[in-house]
């Protein structure tokens, strides 16, 4: 056991699967190891390791019978269901790519995804929250040029849309050994897209070996055994809501309890009744956790531990959690390269609250200059990491020529500090994003949709302070010289047209009548955010829930 972790049981590896098997073989062995062990609760279902391995089988076979590949990239679109993580395990048990998609993309990201990707499979579902993703992705796929070997579909068949193995549906598990084996070492298994300072989503490639490591580092760290439950409302699509159901689970056999949306009531009642012992996520999880945890009836079993990243983490939250019976820590970390700081219960309150973690094994950190030359501990500067559990690149190769040095070195674009005794402090950015509740997303993406509309001559898109997200979307406006203000309202229809994610829409609006500018041409957002914090007055850190969107104000 650990020293480090937070259980107790002292035989809990014994039956754990080898090391140096491939991430696709993971769930297979777990099934071995521990077959009638809870792997999955989702609302009333339950599946053993045994149960989902059989399906995840199924999914598998289905996929080789439609010819998809080793090797190929399969996307899909799910929301949280048991059916995204057995697709997913299924993907990787055949040797294919898998590719999650969040459902909150819709059009407009999903056109640069397709073009870039060029799928060999599609899978989403028929409905989802008022929305048609079959005729998303479908209209996507036509304009596009780009023909999958399989159209797929859960809960129900479209046309060509094929329906995917359902639970308990074992067709063509007695071909399981015909199953082509897992892909291993550094070729490519996962790719998950996330936004950041390029106006388009980009492609995050994880190998065998780096979820592997990403898998074992979290389990040696916290201890982890099949004495655990995880419990997740982060979207399955996201490398949060993935790490804690379909990669750590798999090899200390803890069960993982999927929520399909997040609640903070139903959560904290989950808890609960589950006895979870882990969760990690966004900062506005923690939060609402907190606060339902402050408000609510007592509960029997709070919530043991949660790791939070990806927004904006006061230590005043982290205090908070601490009195209600949650062990919290910050913990810094991104797509690229997921839990490279991390804590313990053993930690002081004071290093988990204003710290992101001590540098975890394996990894190394660096603060570097603008030229990329090490500072030194105790010196501020952007952050940049090597580890095994960093990904293999991105699916843009410009991009890893500007991001990835020739001796292994990832550029984070987080500025931070590294101490004296190991612990990371990230202190900000220097890439140009929102980072709504641990959503990121491309000011520029925004900025280039807002300027679609007629009577825009120019915007510039802020993150500005949101209690309950972490940061808000705001933008500056600068209308064309024979415009009218046409309207927030008209603008959000725009928007909508446009199909960019609604999570992108700016909440506030200011009209200008001229953009700062610097001598090249940028815009001088320092001056448009010193402009906000003083004109806007306290109600842009609103309550959450509300739904009220104000007409800007005139500057």
């Amino acid at each position: 056991m650990s020293t480090l972790g937070v259980h107790r049981d002292a035989d809990a590896h014994e039956a754990s699967p080898p090391r140096d098997a491939p991430i696709g073989l993971r769930l297979a062995l777990a099934a071995e190891a521990w077959p009638e062990r809870e792997a999955l609760v989702f609302e009333e279902t339950r599946l053993t390791f045994a149960q989902l391995g059989a399906w995840h089988e199924s999914v598998a076979s289905f996929l080789c019978d439609a010819h998809v590949e080793p090797g190929d990239r399969v996307l899909w679109q799910l929301p949280n269901l048991p059916d995204a993580l057995a697709l997913h395990l299924a993907i990787l048990r055949m040797g294919a790519v898998s590719m999650p998609v969040p459902m909150l993309y819709r059009q407009h990201e999903l056109t640069h995804i397709v073009r870039e990707a060029k799928p060999a499979a599609v899978i989403t579902v028929g409905a989802y929250r008022g929305r048609d993703p079959i005729s998303d992705l479908g209209s996507v796929l036509a304009e596009q040029g780009v023909h999958p070997k399989l159209l797929g579909s859960v809960g129900s068949s479209a046309g060509r849309w094929a329906e995917l193995p359902a639970c308990g549906d074992l067709r063509g598990t007695h071909n399981r050994a015909r199953l082509p084996r897992p892909l291993d070492g550094e070729e490519p298994v996962l790719i998950l897209y996330t936004s950041g300072s390029t106006a388009n989503p980009k492609g995050v490639v994880h190998s065998s070996a780096s979820l592997n490591n990403l898998a074992f580092v979290m389990r040696d760290w916290f201890g982890f055994s099949p004495a655990d439950r995880f419990i997740t409302g982060a979207p399955v699509a996201h490398i949060a809501g993935l790490l804690i159901t379909g990669i750590v689970p798999l090899v200390c056999g803890a069960t993982a309890v999927l929520m399909a949306q997040w609640d903070p009531v139903v959560a904290t009642q989950l808890a609960d009744k589950e006895r979870a012992t882990f969760s990690c996520g966004a900062t506005v999880f923690l939060q609402e956790f907190v606060e339902t945890y402050e408000t609510g009836p007592p509960v029997s079993h709070p919530l043991s531990m949660f790791m939070c990243g990806g927004a904006t983490i006061s230590p005043d939250l982290i205090e908070r959690a601490e009195r209600v019976g949650v062990c919290a820590f910050r913990s810094w970390g991104m797509t690229e390269a997921p839990t490279i700081g991390l804590a313990t219960v053993q930690d002081q309150l004071d290093m988990r609250a204003r710290t992101d973690g001590r540098i975890c094994p394996g990894a190394e950190v660096e603060a570097v200059d603008h030229r990329r030359r090490p500072l030194g501990r105790g010196r501020e500067g952007e952050l940049r990491v090597r580890a095994g559990q960093r990904m293999i690149g991105y699916t843009d190769p410009a991009l890893n020529d500007i991001l990835i040095d020739r001796d292994g070195w990832y550029y984070s674009g987080d500025t931070g500090i590294v101490s004296s005794d190991g612990c990371v402090t990230m202190t900000g950015r220097i890439k140009d994003i929102i980072n709504r509740g641990g959503e990121k997303f491309s000011a520029q993406d925004i900025e280039n949709v807002v300027m679609t509309h007629p009577a825009v001559r120019a915007a510039a898109i802020l993150a500005v302070a949101d209690r309950r997200l972490g940061e808000e979307v705001a933008c500056f406006v600068q209308l064309q010289s024979d415009a009218d203000w046409p309207g927030a309202e008209a603008l959000y229809a725009h928007l909508d047209a446009s199909h960019l994610a609604r999570q992108k829409f700016p909440k506030y609006w200011q009209v200008v009548d001229a953009l700062p500018l610097t001598a090249s041409g940028k815009v001088k957002k320092d001056v448009l955010l010193r402009i906000w914090e003083a004109q806007t007055p306290p109600k842009h850190n609103e309550a959450a829930g509300s739904k009220k969107l104000p007409e800007p104000k005139k500057q």
